[in-house]
């Protein structure tokens, strides 16, 4: 797990004024109480360097309500015994084998951005999938640079260059109403890269409303003011026929530590096939049974 912060430091952005208040927009000012409003109505804490810029506690609280706080076991949990870390390598896959299409969209919001880009993941955390990120969550997770809801980013409009969305849009009730608050936020010319499931199991992190095909996927950020750009398969066939059926085995044996046994056992006899969507994703017909769908979007 990398512990390389963003790009461009929190500090950094209190400074330009790209963080705001969620509620008023009001530029944010540091104080002894953390972060205050420009008119010194409302503060905001901040913990170990991170603004909690949440105005509601209680959306907090229902998230960690939803699937008995699933999201938050995992996020949290401490480090796992010797037997997982040295058996999970082995049969979890590493590689999703991802189209070069989808890795080269990633790169075009990542790498290839100016210095002093602010590149904001949406969802990010506990991991980071670029050292040119920015991680907003909804709490303190490891690796979460920023504390928000994606409902009410804080952020001022316009003063982000690029945004990075993955398996985020599935586990929102309200995905356009979260689309129109990232669109606010992006500047005129700035890029998103948003990467969705279209076949996958249900998953609670912490709930799981919706899946979408590509043109699904493309015709709901249309409809939230964004130009797509490029679009198609992201994790491809073979990625996900192996991965629905290894979860078939465990969750639909009776016997539940057969099950656990006999998903494991797929999972690692199957790893030579994976590779199989190096090739696959290739094709036109890749999307139709695609794992995920990737999207490059742009605000006009």
């Amino acid at each position: 797990m990398s512990i390389i912060g963003p790009v461009l430091p929190i500090p950094e952005q209190i400074a330009q004024g790209r963080l705001v208040c969620p509620v008023s927009r009001q530029r944010l000012l540091t104080s002894d109480e953390g972060l205050v409003t420009a008119d010194g109505e409302r503060t905001y804490p901040v913990l170990g360097g991170v603004p909690i810029l949440i105005a509601d506690p209680e959306v907090q609280a229902r998230y960690r309500q939803e699937a008995d706080g699933q999201m938050y076991g995992e996020y949290l949990s401490s480090r796992p015994s010797w037997a997982k870390r040295v058996l999970a390598p082995l049969v979890r896959p590493r590689n999703d084998y991802r189209s070069d299409a989808a890795g080269k969209a990633f790169l075009t919001v990542t790498v290839e951005q100016p210095p002093g880009s602010l590149c904001l993941s949406i969802g990010g955390g506990p991991g980071r999938s670029h050292e040119s990120l920015t991680n907003l969550n909804i709490d303190l997770f490891p690796n979460v640079d920023v504390v928000g809801d994606a409902y009410a980013l804080p952020y001022a409009d316009g003063s982000v260059d690029t945004v990075h969305c993955e398996a985020v849009l599935e586990h929102l009730a309200e995905p356009a109403r979260a689309l129109h608050e990232m669109q606010r936020v992006l500047r005129p010319g700035g890029l998103g890269y948003f990467v969705t499931p279209f076949l996958q199991a249900y998953h609670a992190y912490p709930n799981h409303y919706q899946n979408y095909t590509v043109e699904g996927h493309n015709h709901l950020l249309r409809s939230s003011g964004l130009r797509v750009l490029d679009a198609g398969t992201c994790v491809g066939p073979t990625f996900m026929i192996l991965d629905l059926f290894s979860l078939y085995l465990r969750h639909c044996i009776p016997l539940k530590s057969l099950a656990r046994a006999a998903s494991a056992a797929t999972l690692l006899l199957t790893k030579p096939l994976r590779p199989l969507d190096r090739w696959i994703n290739r094709s036109p017909q890749a999307g139709i049974l695609a794992s995920t769908v990737y999207a490059l979007v742009e605000k006009p």
